[in-house]
Protein backbone atom coordinates (compact mmCIF):
# COMPACT_ATOMS: atom_id res chain seq x y z
CA UNK A 1 0.00 0.00 0.00
CA UNK A 2 1.13 3.81 -0.53
CA UNK A 3 2.74 5.07 2.12
CA UNK A 4 0.94 7.33 4.38
CA UNK A 5 4.32 8.65 6.35
CA UNK A 6 4.11 12.56 4.55
CA UNK A 7 0.03 12.80 5.36
CA UNK A 8 0.75 12.51 9.15
CA UNK A 9 0.54 15.76 11.63
CA UNK A 10 3.39 14.67 13.17
CA UNK A 11 6.38 11.96 12.78
CA UNK A 12 4.98 8.79 15.50
CA UNK A 13 8.21 8.17 16.53
CA UNK A 14 8.95 11.21 18.54
CA UNK A 15 6.11 9.75 20.47
CA UNK A 16 7.25 6.19 20.69
CA UNK A 17 10.65 7.39 22.12
CA UNK A 18 8.86 8.60 25.09
CA UNK A 19 7.45 4.79 25.84
CA UNK A 20 9.65 3.18 28.79
CA UNK A 21 7.32 -0.10 28.01
CA UNK A 22 7.04 -3.13 26.13
CA UNK A 23 4.88 -1.10 23.68
CA UNK A 24 7.59 1.34 23.50
CA UNK A 25 10.56 -1.30 22.71
CA UNK A 26 8.24 -3.62 20.54
CA UNK A 27 7.56 -0.62 18.32
CA UNK A 28 11.35 1.01 18.47
CA UNK A 29 12.41 -2.69 17.01
CA UNK A 30 9.63 -3.85 15.04
CA UNK A 31 8.49 -0.57 13.61
CA UNK A 32 11.11 1.92 13.43
CA UNK A 33 13.87 -0.47 13.21
CA UNK A 34 15.56 1.26 16.34
CA UNK A 35 18.00 -0.34 18.44
CA UNK A 36 16.67 -0.54 21.68
CA UNK A 37 18.36 -0.07 25.28
CA UNK A 38 18.99 -3.50 26.55
CA UNK A 39 18.94 -2.51 29.65
CA UNK A 40 15.60 -1.31 29.35
CA UNK A 41 14.30 -4.85 28.37
CA UNK A 42 15.73 -6.45 31.06
CA UNK A 43 14.50 -4.16 33.61
CA UNK A 44 10.98 -4.58 32.21
CA UNK A 45 11.25 -8.43 31.87
CA UNK A 46 12.15 -8.56 35.50
CA UNK A 47 9.58 -6.53 36.19
CA UNK A 48 7.08 -8.27 34.67
CA UNK A 49 8.25 -11.90 35.65
CA UNK A 50 8.75 -10.90 39.35
CA UNK A 51 5.50 -11.53 40.08
CA UNK A 52 4.45 -14.73 38.29
CA UNK A 53 3.22 -16.99 40.40
CA UNK A 54 4.59 -20.77 40.83
CA UNK A 55 1.53 -21.96 38.63
CA UNK A 56 3.04 -19.96 36.25
CA UNK A 57 0.03 -17.83 36.25
CA UNK A 58 -0.15 -14.11 37.15
CA UNK A 59 -2.42 -13.17 40.35
CA UNK A 60 -4.49 -16.69 38.98
CA UNK A 61 -6.13 -14.04 36.66
CA UNK A 62 -6.62 -14.75 33.06
CA UNK A 63 -6.21 -10.79 32.11
CA UNK A 64 -3.01 -10.49 34.36
CA UNK A 65 -1.48 -13.83 32.77
CA UNK A 66 -2.55 -12.46 29.42
CA UNK A 67 -1.47 -9.34 29.36
CA UNK A 68 1.77 -10.19 31.29
CA UNK A 69 2.89 -12.79 28.23
CA UNK A 70 1.66 -10.71 25.71
CA UNK A 71 4.54 -7.97 27.17
CA UNK A 72 6.73 -10.34 26.97
CA UNK A 73 6.19 -11.50 23.49
CA UNK A 74 6.55 -7.49 22.51
CA UNK A 75 9.71 -7.99 24.59
CA UNK A 76 11.04 -10.15 22.10
CA UNK A 77 10.86 -13.39 24.60
CA UNK A 78 9.91 -16.93 23.00
CA UNK A 79 8.00 -19.94 23.91
CA UNK A 80 11.00 -21.61 24.97
CA UNK A 81 11.32 -18.79 27.81
CA UNK A 82 10.73 -20.45 31.03
CA UNK A 83 8.51 -17.70 32.04
CA UNK A 84 6.40 -17.89 28.88
CA UNK A 85 6.15 -21.72 29.16
CA UNK A 86 4.82 -21.64 32.25
CA UNK A 87 2.51 -19.08 31.75
CA UNK A 88 1.00 -21.18 28.52
CA UNK A 89 0.92 -23.97 30.89
CA UNK A 90 -1.19 -22.30 33.11
CA UNK A 91 -3.51 -20.82 30.07
CA UNK A 92 -3.85 -25.00 29.38
CA UNK A 93 -5.31 -25.64 32.66
CA UNK A 94 -8.25 -23.18 31.92
CA UNK A 95 -9.33 -24.72 28.64
CA UNK A 96 -11.90 -26.82 29.58
CA UNK A 97 -15.01 -25.60 29.10
CA UNK A 98 -17.93 -25.92 26.48
CA UNK A 99 -19.74 -23.27 24.77
CA UNK A 100 -23.46 -24.78 23.58
CA UNK A 101 -21.51 -28.13 23.88
CA UNK A 102 -18.51 -26.88 21.65
CA UNK A 103 -15.61 -27.96 23.27
CA UNK A 104 -12.02 -25.78 23.34
CA UNK A 105 -13.10 -22.35 25.74
CA UNK A 106 -11.05 -20.88 28.03
CA UNK A 107 -12.45 -19.02 31.02
CA UNK A 108 -10.74 -18.67 34.50
CA UNK A 109 -13.75 -18.86 36.93
CA UNK A 110 -12.39 -16.04 38.94
CA UNK A 111 -14.70 -13.66 39.44
CA UNK A 112 -12.23 -10.47 39.14
CA UNK A 113 -11.18 -11.15 35.69
CA UNK A 114 -14.88 -10.13 34.48
CA UNK A 115 -14.55 -6.56 36.51
CA UNK A 116 -10.87 -6.32 35.03
CA UNK A 117 -11.78 -7.35 31.45
CA UNK A 118 -14.15 -4.40 30.87
CA UNK A 119 -12.22 -1.86 32.87
CA UNK A 120 -8.84 -2.87 30.68
CA UNK A 121 -7.22 -0.18 28.16
CA UNK A 122 -4.35 -2.44 27.31
CA UNK A 123 -4.10 -4.68 24.49
CA UNK A 124 -5.18 -5.80 21.59
CA UNK A 125 -8.65 -7.46 22.81
CA UNK A 126 -11.35 -5.52 24.50
CA UNK A 127 -14.43 -5.81 26.99
CA UNK A 128 -16.24 -8.47 25.15
CA UNK A 129 -17.91 -11.53 26.90
CA UNK A 130 -15.51 -13.05 29.46
CA UNK A 131 -15.85 -16.43 27.59
CA UNK A 132 -15.30 -15.23 24.38
CA UNK A 133 -12.70 -12.42 25.58
CA UNK A 134 -10.13 -15.39 27.48
CA UNK A 135 -10.95 -17.72 24.35
CA UNK A 136 -9.90 -15.37 21.29
CA UNK A 137 -7.30 -13.86 23.76
CA UNK A 138 -5.56 -17.30 24.51
CA UNK A 139 -5.42 -18.69 21.19
CA UNK A 140 -3.56 -15.36 20.03
CA UNK A 141 -0.98 -15.79 22.35
CA UNK A 142 -0.55 -19.52 21.31
CA UNK A 143 -0.55 -18.11 17.93
CA UNK A 144 2.31 -15.43 18.93
CA UNK A 145 4.45 -18.05 20.37
CA UNK A 146 4.24 -20.11 17.87
CA UNK A 147 1.39 -23.07 18.62
CA UNK A 148 -0.78 -22.93 15.60
CA UNK A 149 -0.52 -26.66 15.49
CA UNK A 150 -1.28 -27.26 19.09
CA UNK A 151 -4.62 -29.42 18.70
CA UNK A 152 -6.28 -28.08 22.03
CA UNK A 153 -5.53 -24.57 20.34
CA UNK A 154 -6.66 -26.03 17.25
CA UNK A 155 -9.98 -27.51 18.76
CA UNK A 156 -11.35 -23.69 20.18
CA UNK A 157 -10.91 -22.30 16.44
CA UNK A 158 -13.02 -25.70 14.94
CA UNK A 159 -15.69 -24.92 17.52
CA UNK A 160 -16.04 -21.09 16.41
CA UNK A 161 -16.16 -22.31 12.67
CA UNK A 162 -19.09 -24.42 13.58
CA UNK A 163 -21.48 -21.35 15.19
CA UNK A 164 -19.75 -18.04 14.52
CA UNK A 165 -21.32 -15.30 13.06
CA UNK A 166 -20.20 -12.16 12.20
CA UNK A 167 -23.71 -10.71 13.50
CA UNK A 168 -23.71 -13.54 16.80
CA UNK A 169 -22.89 -10.84 19.70
CA UNK A 170 -21.60 -7.33 19.77
CA UNK A 171 -19.16 -5.32 18.27
CA UNK A 172 -16.10 -6.24 21.02
CA UNK A 173 -16.99 -9.99 21.22
CA UNK A 174 -17.31 -9.51 16.96
CA UNK A 175 -13.51 -8.20 16.36
CA UNK A 176 -12.62 -10.22 19.41
CA UNK A 177 -12.97 -13.67 17.71
CA UNK A 178 -12.61 -12.17 13.95
CA UNK A 179 -9.40 -11.25 14.88
CA UNK A 180 -8.41 -14.14 16.52
CA UNK A 181 -9.78 -16.36 13.29
CA UNK A 182 -7.91 -13.95 10.65
CA UNK A 183 -4.62 -14.51 12.00
CA UNK A 184 -4.78 -18.38 12.56
CA UNK A 185 -4.26 -20.79 10.36
CA UNK A 186 -7.20 -23.25 10.17
CA UNK A 187 -9.61 -20.03 9.80
CA UNK A 188 -7.92 -17.36 7.95
CA UNK A 189 -9.12 -18.65 4.43
CA UNK A 190 -12.67 -19.48 6.14
CA UNK A 191 -16.24 -18.72 4.94
CA UNK A 192 -16.54 -17.47 8.17
CA UNK A 193 -13.82 -14.65 7.99
CA UNK A 194 -15.06 -13.63 4.77
CA UNK A 195 -18.30 -12.95 6.38
CA UNK A 196 -16.69 -10.64 8.94
CA UNK A 197 -14.71 -8.71 6.88
CA UNK A 198 -18.01 -8.14 4.03
CA UNK A 199 -20.07 -7.01 7.37
CA UNK A 200 -17.70 -4.68 8.56
CA UNK A 201 -17.37 -3.23 4.92
CA UNK A 202 -21.32 -2.87 5.24
CA UNK A 203 -20.55 -0.96 8.34
CA UNK A 204 -17.51 1.75 7.24
CA UNK A 205 -18.56 4.85 6.67
CA UNK A 206 -17.64 7.67 3.90
CA UNK A 207 -15.45 8.72 6.25
CA UNK A 208 -13.63 5.67 7.05
CA UNK A 209 -14.52 4.37 10.60
CA UNK A 210 -16.87 1.18 11.42
CA UNK A 211 -20.53 2.12 12.70
CA UNK A 212 -20.86 0.64 16.00
CA UNK A 213 -17.11 -0.24 16.15
CA UNK A 214 -13.69 0.24 18.30
CA UNK A 215 -11.79 1.78 15.17
CA UNK A 216 -8.62 0.96 16.17
CA UNK A 217 -9.09 -2.35 17.00
CA UNK A 218 -10.62 -2.79 13.91
CA UNK A 219 -8.30 -1.36 12.03
CA UNK A 220 -5.84 -3.33 13.54
CA UNK A 221 -7.65 -6.08 12.99
CA UNK A 222 -8.28 -6.27 9.56
CA UNK A 223 -4.51 -5.32 8.96
CA UNK A 224 -3.53 -9.65 8.99
CA UNK A 225 -5.62 -9.84 6.76
CA UNK A 226 -5.09 -10.86 3.30
CA UNK A 227 -8.35 -10.32 1.76
CA UNK A 228 -8.95 -7.42 -0.87
CA UNK A 229 -11.98 -6.39 0.79
CA UNK A 230 -10.20 -5.94 4.12
CA UNK A 231 -7.07 -3.69 2.13
CA UNK A 232 -10.08 -1.82 0.33
CA UNK A 233 -11.23 -0.85 4.17
CA UNK A 234 -7.70 0.00 5.04
CA UNK A 235 -7.27 2.13 2.31
CA UNK A 236 -10.93 3.91 3.35
CA UNK A 237 -9.56 4.74 6.75
CA UNK A 238 -6.30 5.96 6.19
CA UNK A 239 -8.39 9.38 6.02
CA UNK A 240 -9.80 8.64 9.77
CA UNK A 241 -5.93 6.97 10.96
CA UNK A 242 -4.20 11.05 9.73
CA UNK A 243 -7.66 12.77 11.12
CA UNK A 244 -7.35 11.16 14.34
CA UNK A 245 -3.58 11.33 14.76
CA UNK A 246 -2.55 13.63 18.05
CA UNK A 247 -0.04 16.54 17.59
CA UNK A 248 2.67 14.58 19.59
CA UNK A 249 2.15 12.31 17.06
CA UNK A 250 0.52 9.39 19.22
CA UNK A 251 -3.10 8.32 18.84
CA UNK A 252 -5.83 7.84 21.72
CA UNK A 253 -6.65 9.65 24.46
CA UNK A 254 -8.09 7.74 27.43
CA UNK A 255 -6.08 4.17 25.60
CA UNK A 256 -3.28 6.11 23.81
CA UNK A 257 -0.41 3.94 24.13
CA UNK A 258 -2.09 0.84 23.23
CA UNK A 259 -3.63 2.65 20.06
CA UNK A 260 -0.90 3.95 19.07
CA UNK A 261 0.54 0.90 18.90
CA UNK A 262 -2.65 -0.60 16.84
CA UNK A 263 -2.18 2.15 14.52
CA UNK A 264 1.65 1.75 13.86
CA UNK A 265 1.41 -1.81 14.36
CA UNK A 266 -1.26 -2.33 11.66
CA UNK A 267 0.36 0.19 9.63
CA UNK A 268 3.63 -1.86 9.23
CA UNK A 269 1.80 -5.05 8.74
CA UNK A 270 0.75 -3.31 5.48
CA UNK A 271 3.76 -1.79 4.81
CA UNK A 272 2.49 1.72 4.63
CA UNK A 273 4.56 3.09 7.17
CA UNK A 274 8.05 4.27 5.65
CA UNK A 275 10.77 5.95 7.31
CA UNK A 276 14.24 6.88 6.78
CA UNK A 277 16.15 7.52 9.69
Amino acid sequence: MKSISNELKADPFGYVETLRSPIGVYLRREVFQKQVDSNLERVLRDKTVANQAADGSWNQLFADTANNLWNLYLLGHEAKDVSVKKGLEWLLTIQRHQYRGYPGFFLSGNRSDAHIMRSNVYGEFGPGCAIFYQTAYAVHLFHLFGFDDNQRVQAAVRSYLQFWRANWCGAWCTINVLRMLIEHRLSAGSEQVERGIKSLARRQTKRGSWKGFPFYHTFHALSRADQAIAKKQLKKAFQSVVKRQNKDGSWGEQRRETESFLVLDALKNIDALQHIY
